[in-house]
């Protein structure tokens, strides 16, 4: 019996506003406001806004998501490839980017440091086995089928060595007991006076320690002769121009070529990473440019009209531009 009274109760309270306003049919909204005391009069009401007052007194109000500077992303970019990129919301090709570049430079680094314990390997054997002692001395003893009796050793002996110089003493690097200067005159002479088709003279030995002695040395024929295996054997006319006879020659120029190949790499990574900053830079501008214009986001308030008052809704538009 409660239960059928409670039946007939709520048929009264839905039915009331049927009853009431002489519709047929019942509209809710989910507002009691609406439901149980607004006008359902579609000619004669006057639209009531059904909105709380704590909420904003505007009816229409948009958020967009804030534009990032293509300028900035460049810059960041070309300082740290990859920056950009993350700046922009772009994490995976940042993070690319950023790989590309730690990659570039610890290669670079690596070859570089394997250049110069090359470097410092193929210095110390020159210095163990090549002699500026021994090549002065050979000269002159071949100075005359060198300049085809032009010059004598007579001529240049006491010039190129100093009061250091003691032939029953070793004279090791830096080879104090050697004239630089006047060795650079005797050599000028050499190349001058050749014979027809030349006798390999064509360079002057450069002060030791310097990056061009350690190249020239293991370069021209000219300095073969300073080389501890060389064949020291007097020469004539028949074996000019001059040809290496030292192995030690050979075993060198390939210990300096394999340092310069370290270099060239190491320049070479040096190279990528620079282009990876640039291109990172280009492509930072271009992504913040698209994120800019890919996704543009309106939130807005609107209130459509029901006939039980102004309802608000919440419209979401998403706009993708191509």
């Amino acid at each position: 019996m409660a239960s059928r009274i409670a039946i007939l109760i709520c048929l009264v309270v839905f039915m009331f506003p049927l009853v009431a306003t002489g519709q047929s049919s019942l509209h809710l909204t989910g507002n009691s406001k609406v439901d149980f005391f607004g006008s359902t009069s579609l000619t004669s009401y006057q639209p009531t806004i059904l909105i709380d007052t704590t909420m904003p007194s505007y009816l229409d109000e948009t958020t967009t998501k804030k534009e990032k500077s293509p300028w900035l992303a460049g810059v960041l970019s070309l300082v740290v490839p990859g920056a950009g990129e993350v700046y922009s919301e772009n994490y995976i090709k940042g993070a690319l980017f950023f790989a590309v570049d730690v990659t570039a430079w610890a290669l670079a680094y690596s070859y570089d440091k394997k250049g110069d314990r090359q470097t410092d390997e193929f210095q110390a054997y020159a210095n163990q086995h090549w002699s500026a002692v021994q090549y002065v001395n050979w000269t002159l003893d071949n100075i005359s089928v060198l300049t085809e009796g032009q010059s004598a050793r007579s001529e240049y002996e006491d010039l190129v060595f100093n009061s250091d110089y003691d032939p029953d003493e070793p004279c090791r690097p830096p080879f104090r007991c050697v004239e630089w200067n006047s060795l650079h005159v005797m050599e000028d002479s050499i190349g001058r006076f050749a014979p027809t088709g030349g006798n390999g003279y064509t360079h002057r030995l450069p002060y030791y320690g310097e990056q061009q002695y350690y190249e020239l040395i293991g370069k021209y024929n000219q300095f073969s002769r300073g080389w501890d295996d060389a064949d020291l054997s007097p020469i004539t006319s028949s074996d000019l121009p001059l040809r290496s006879n030292s192995q030690r020659f050979f075993e060198y120029a390939n210990m300096r070529a394999q340092a310069n190949r370290y270099y060239d790499k190491a320049g070479t990574w040096v190279s990528v990473a620079i282009l990876n900053h640039v291109i990172s830079a280009l492509d930072a501008y271009w992504s913040t440019t698209r994120y800019n214009k890919a996704l543009q986001a309106e939130v807005k308030m609107k209130f459509y009209p029901t006939p039980y008052g102004l309802v608000p809704v919440t419209e979401a538009r998403v706009k993708y531009n191509f």
